[in-house]
Formats: C-alpha cells, structure tokens, sequence
C-alpha cells in the first residue's frame, strides 16, 4: 500500500521533508564566487537532476534549473567574499523522490534578498526573487550567523505521491 502525506506547503514543511534520512538524495558544491559559476551551477542542476529521474512534468525540472540559475545570479551579482577573502558560492540541491526538492544557494551577504514588486517590461534587472516566486512551491532566506552570510531557499513540490519506497514524516 502507497504511503499518503499532506503535501508540504510552507518552508518549514519542506525543511522537515528535506532532512537528511534514508531515502535523501543530496548534492552540494562549492563554486567560486564570479560569472561563470550561474551556467556551470545550471549544467550541475540538469545533469543531477536528470541522473535523479527527475520527472519533467509540468516543466519540474526545467523550474528547478531556472531557479538555480536565479539564485546563482543573484548571489554573484549581490553576494560578498569572506572577510578572510574566500570567493564563493554553494549550490545544494536535495530530493526526496517523489515529494520534494530543495534548492540552497549559500554566500557570504547579509544582505536578505527582496521580493520586490512586478518591474516594468523594460527593466533590466529586479526581477530574480519574483522567478524564484513564480516558478517554486515557497522560498526562503535565513542567516547564517557573524560573518558566514545567508542562505536562500527554494522549495518544490514533485507532482506524484509519495512513492511506496518513500518515508514521509509530515
């Protein structure tokens, strides 16, 4: 018999889906803090996400990536070195197969990232945390504590149930 969950909805129910158990599929990488790092933190993302059999309906997996790259692109554009100079970024991506998908984008800013209202069509910039709206289920931000910066969530919920290999604790 399939296991039933409550689909997670608010960031603190992804976070208690997307903990580390048996089942988690994680990745995590450092990349340094410069241009270079969005298109290579993409190709990261598809080619994990794919290995994953992440199902690509209603564009999961291309959601996911854009997300990555928004995250990526913001944290270049308005992250910050380490006060001992260290340059970078850290992409996570974390599965539980069937239910949810996490994305975490660390850099050394306090600087919380603003949802700021829709920008004009001819805006050239200002629009990243409205994608990252717009395309996952919640996110969030969080502090990492003095001089360690932020990290900036974005959640997903898969569209299947839960899988009767899966261990739900929602």
């Amino acid at each position: 018999m399939a296991l039933t969950a409550t689909a997670p909805e608010t960031p603190a129910e992804f976070l208690s889906c997307l903990a580390p158990a048996p089942g988690l599929r994680q990745l995590s990488v450092d990349l340094p803090h410069e241009p270079s790092s969005a298109g290579r933190a993409r190709r990261i993302a598809r080619e994990r996400l794919a290995a994953w059999e992440i199902p690509q309906v209603e564009g999961l997996r291309d959601r996911v990536v854009l997300t990555v790259s928004e995250l990526m692109s913001n944290a270049i554009v308005h992250g910050a070195a380490g006060s001992n100079g260290a340059q970078k970024i850290t992409l996570s991506i974390r599965s539980l197969p069937g239910v949810a998908i996490g994305v975490r984008v660390e850099d050394r800013s306090s600087v919380m990232p603003v949802l700021r209202e829709l920008r004009p069509a001819d805006a050239v910039d200002g629009r990243g945390m409205q994608l990252v709206a717009c395309e996952s289920t919640c996110w969030m931000a969080e502090h990492l504590g003095e001089g360690r910066g932020k990290a900036v969530w974005a959640f997903f919920r898969c569209v299947s149930a839960c899988p009767s290999s899966a261990v739900c604790s929602l």
